[in-house]
């Protein structure tokens, strides 16, 4: 009896094992089944995501490298800090619902270098080649001599805007067009009135073969200073109709065009002042003249010395009250010479 309840207990000992071992594979294969090893990976203490490998966390890194490269072959991607990696076993369906490339993406940092082009310590230009940047600052520095043009290397978290071929040249046109020296006409030796310049005046207009002059001339900046003192539009309550030009007492006054004088004397408020038909419509109006050149009737040729600057009229200093008239309506005439 001892003999057989021994063997029963052996019995019992051997197929409780035996079903452990069954109820222990079946949930390792149950666990393999749904469950895959993964690297739980971390940046700086940040979460980013579940990975298959170390291998995969590269591959998806260097796709988005490549991302940023697409948009400046130079710049330089890195991460502030090393990954870390912790071993985990996860279910499949954990891989597909996770943003691992947003989360990295924000890990991601970037570093552009970028050449900015200032004129006068002001920034005008920013390219990412450095080549680009040269080729504008030399032209710069060859048009106006005396700018100071610098070149500045810069680095960027992003890249901002960059200067369009396009832009850059609009920009140094009108950089150019802005310190153009003064251009001053050669001055024509005209009659001078002996009538201590008595207003004179006609009905004439400019003839046909004036107003064709006209119309293919350029026009030229109508004195030797360039300083605006007065804009053309609204000033204290009532319309300024011209542009004032200041400059120094006996400056010359050159005509804009060719043209007929259809006035030259005295003009109430606006002093001295000479009228000129350019034919067309056009006609341009000069005052607060100190002296005058020229008499109703006299033809005139674009950049011929008209009269002198002075103070005459309704004036608070010496300038060239500058007046355009198309059709006989006042228009802004700092239109007419922008850029002369």
């Amino acid at each position: 009896m001892e003999k057989r309840s021994v063997l029963s207990t052996i019995r019992f000992i051997f197929f409780s094992i035996l079903m452990l071992g069954l109820i222990f594979s079946a949930v390792a294969i149950t666990v393999l089944n749904n469950y895959k090893p993964a690297v739980k990976t971390y940046i700086a203490g940040k979460f980013i995501g579940y990975f298959s490998s170390e291998a995969q966390f590269d591959e998806a890194y260097n796709d988005l490298v490549t991302e940023k490269q697409n948009i400046d072959s130079n710049v330089k991607v890195y991460l502030e800090e090393e990954p870390v990696f912790e071993s985990s076993y996860i279910r499949d369906s954990l891989f597909e619902n996770q943003n691992v490339y947003t989360n990295l993406r924000a890990e991601i940092k970037t570093e552009y270098t970028v050449y900015e082009v200032s004129v006068n310590d002001k920034v005008e230009m920013t390219f990412n080649s450095k080549d680009e940047a040269s080729k504008y600052s030399e032209s710069l520095k060859e048009k106006v001599s005396k700018l100071n043009v610098a070149i500045n290397e810069k680095k960027v978290e992003e890249l901002g805007e960059i200067t369009s071929i396009e832009r850059a040249d609009a920009i140094l046109n009108d950089i150019v067009d802005r310190n153009k020296p003064v251009t001053i006409p050669k001055p024509v030796v005209t009659y001078q009135n002996p009538n201590n310049y008595a207003t004179t005046s006609t009905n004439q207009t400019a003839s046909d073969a004036i107003a064709t002059a006209a119309m293919m001339e350029g026009g030229v900046w109508p004195t030797v200073s360039r300083y605006i003192s007065s804009p053309y539009g609204w000033r204290w309550g009532s319309m300024h109709t011209g542009t004032d030009i200041a400059g120094k007492y006996g400056d010359p006054i050159y005509a804009y065009k060719s043209g007929l004088v259809t006035f030259a004397g005295w003009n109430g408020s606006y002093g001295y002042m000479v009228k000129i038909d350019h034919g067309n419509g056009l006609s341009t109006w000069y005052a607060h003249c100190s002296s005058l050149n020229v008499t109703a009737g006299q033809e005139v040729s674009q950049g011929q010395v008209i009269a002198a600057m002075g103070s005459t009229g309704w004036s608070t200093g010496n300038h060239v009250h500058f007046e355009t008239r198309v059709n006989g309506v006042h228009t802004n005439s700092y239109n007419f010479i922008v850029g002369k």
